[in-house]
């Protein structure tokens, strides 16, 4: 048996081995509540794009609400127009309230509400890193730069989906895809399944819910379940970037999604990837598909 795990954001610059096996081992803590472990003959594979992805971002040169506000807006309407819809997204979902917000802006700055008042935007990016993020490796500025530039650039995300696509083989595999991992491992496997003995497919912390993305991707059109064995999708509802469900509402792939929403991610700002693997009903599903 194989598992075939496809990371999420804020990876570049970290050691693939290292990164490689902190996912093993926290599965392995999260099977031992079943008291059960990892067979010896399974074999991990985890394909790393996060120095490809940072690299991209480098050289992208995204305006972020503050330099919207210093130079005007139009430097790059798309980018613009994708951090607008997704940062009302999901401030609407998290419940982002205008005090948060005002509280956010600087003296002087207009108080006008609504997305079209960047300084408005900026506020709400703050908010949400206030209240959900608290990490210097995981922001809402670096989310967003990152899934958009996956989104937009056709070479980086070629260059991302590539690592992945060279290690599939026709071996018995379960796939995990966390964050902005489950973007990646569901359009491969829309287009690759086929080439795979898929046993089951995890998502967990999965960003597809926000409609800013799976409109972005024009998933509408290959809505469909990649795993003729089932798709588990597990998330912490205190998790920003995975507040949907993907279920028929944000979500209407067919056959249906099975959705958990009882993780209780106890890393910092809820999004871990720790706080995902070692719990307990995600190991268990995973430790199904595996058996």
């Amino acid at each position: 048996m194989r598992l075939l795990f496809v990371h999420g954001i804020a990876q570049g610059g970290k050691d693939e081995k290292e990164l490689a096996e902190t996912w093993r081992e926290t599965l392995v803590e999260g099977l031992g509540k079943h008291n059960v472990t990892l067979p010896a003959d399974t074999t991990i594979d985890f394909p790393y794009y996060g120095d490809i992805l940072d690299d991209y971002v480098r050289r992208s040169t995204l305006p972020m609400p503050e330099d919207v506000i210093s130079k005007g807006p139009g430097e790059n309407r798309k980018f613009e127009n994708f951090l607008q819809l997704a940062v009302e997204e999901m401030s609407e979902k998290a419940g982002i309230s205008d005090e948060e917000v005002e509280a956010q802006l600087e003296p002087g700055q207009v108080r006008e509400k609504g997305i079209q008042n960047w300084e408005w935007v900026q506020g709400i990016v703050k908010a949400i890193d206030q209240r959900f993020t608290g990490a210097v490796d995981f922001t809402m500025k670096k989310f967003l730069k990152e899934v958009f530039v996956y989104l937009d650039w056709n070479k980086a995300r070629k260059a991302v989906e590539d690592t992945v696509v060279k290690m599939i083989t026709d071996e018995p595999t379960v796939v995990i895809g966390h964050s902005l991992g489950s973007v990646v491992s569901y359009r491969v496997l829309a287009e690759h399944a086929d080439k795979m003995d898929l046993r089951g497919y995890v998502t967990i912390g999965s960003p597809l819910g926000i409609k800013a993305i799976s409109t972005k991707l024009a998933l509408l059109g290959m809505l469909e379940q990649p795993s003729k064995n089932g798709w588990y999708n597990a998330y912490d509802e205190r998790d920003i970037v995975a507040l949907n469900a993907l279920d028929g509402k944000y979500f209407p792939v067919d056959p249906a999604v099975e959705n958990f929403n009882g993780v209780k991610n106890k890393t910092k700002h809820r999004h871990g990837i720790i706080g995902y693997l070692n719990d307990k009903s995600v190991a268990g599903r995973i430790h199904r598909y595996m058996s």
